[in-house]
């Protein structure tokens, strides 16, 4: 078996077994759907199971976990909900930072899918495949959904990660094209433990 980092993902051992088991027997999904409430570490999942997928030899390595966590992996391509500001998108995150506030809430938008196409129509430069994930995918409009709907039909070679609550809350032609991978609920040993633990730092800043 393959030596991954999902050590730090408490309370889900089927998402981590099926995504481990996937790269164990090389049968890796075009698309996957990671479906859950928010708070139960869907985000580091898909962090950790990025790391696995962009490492040559499928060994997870902190000096990969850290290009990753800063967003300079050329393979990589990581998208979150945005806002429009003076003609720029702004995520929730930029947005405090500049004291800016909205009524409304983010969403991904159409030009951040064509930039999934851009990007993955080049070949990956270091790693064997190219990854994407998209942070709440049911932000999305209809016309960002039929433009990544496009891009699934024909990934090339890479793999995408959909994030979103509910199975319901994408288009079902979107669903039908991704493995799904159920996030459960954390019991109260697994919240205990997040509150507790100070290793699980990185889970408590990657959950979604």
């Amino acid at each position: 078996m393959v030596s991954h980092g999902f050590s730090a993902l408490l309370g889900q051992p089927q998402a981590i077994e099926l995504l481990l088991a996937a790269v164990d027997r090389q049968r890796v999904a075009p698309a996957y759907l990671f479906v859950g409430s928010p708070g139960v570490g869907r985000s580091l999942a898909a962090r950790c199971f990025a790391e696995l997928l962009l490492s040559p030899n499928g060994t997870a390595s902190p000096a990969l976990a850290q290009r990753l966590a800063h967003g300079n992996h050329p393979d990589s391509l990581w998208i979150q909900p945005t806002y429009l500001h003076q003609g720029k998108m702004l995520t929730a995150a930029d947005m405090e930072s500049l004291g800016l506030k909205r009524a409304t809430p983010p969403q991904v938008r159409l030009e951040q899918v064509r930039g999934i196409g851009r990007f993955l129509s080049r070949a990956p430069l270091e790693a064997p495949r190219s990854v994407v994930v998209v942070e709440d995918a049911d932000t999305m409009g209809d016309a960002a959904a039929n433009a990544l709907l496009k891009t699934l039909e024909e990934p090339g070679q890479a793999t995408l990660m959909l994030i979103a609550p509910a199975v319901e809350s994408l288009l079902p032609t979107l669903v039908s094209r991704c493995h799904r991978i159920p996030f459960w609920r954390l019991d109260g040993e697994a919240i205990a433990t997040v509150y507790t633990n100070t290793d699980t730092k990185r889970f408590c800043n990657s959950l979604t």
